[in-house]
């Protein structure tokens, strides 16, 4: 019988599916349901408004589940938003 052993750092997410962490699919969702709202109120066929949301959400989700540089996706944009509106040039003079 074969032994794994696991390090201590190793954290497990559940996940939707094995793909999607639960804490993204919130945000997921709240992005489909806002255009399929706008969808149904500009009275678009629904498998011509399932196609445009399939393509519109896709790369979104792709971008969620897979991260960038193999860190999740969220905290980099916010990270990257901080550094954005927060940047300041320093000058050090000897």
């Amino acid at each position: 019988m074969s032994k794994y052993l696991f390090p201590l750092n190793y954290k497990y997410k559940p996940k939707l599916l094995g793909i999607i962490d639960y804490s993204y699919l919130v945000p997921i969702l709240i992005f489909v349901s806002i255009i399929g709202i706008i969808l149904y109120i500009n009275q678009v066929d629904f498998f011509i408004s399932f196609g445009i949301v399939i393509i519109i959400t896709l790369p979104p989700l792709l971008l969620l589940s897979t991260g960038i540089n193999g860190q999740p996706a969220i905290p980099f944009l916010v990270a990257l938003l901080k550094f954005h509106y927060s940047t300041k040039i320093y000058i050090y003079k000897k």
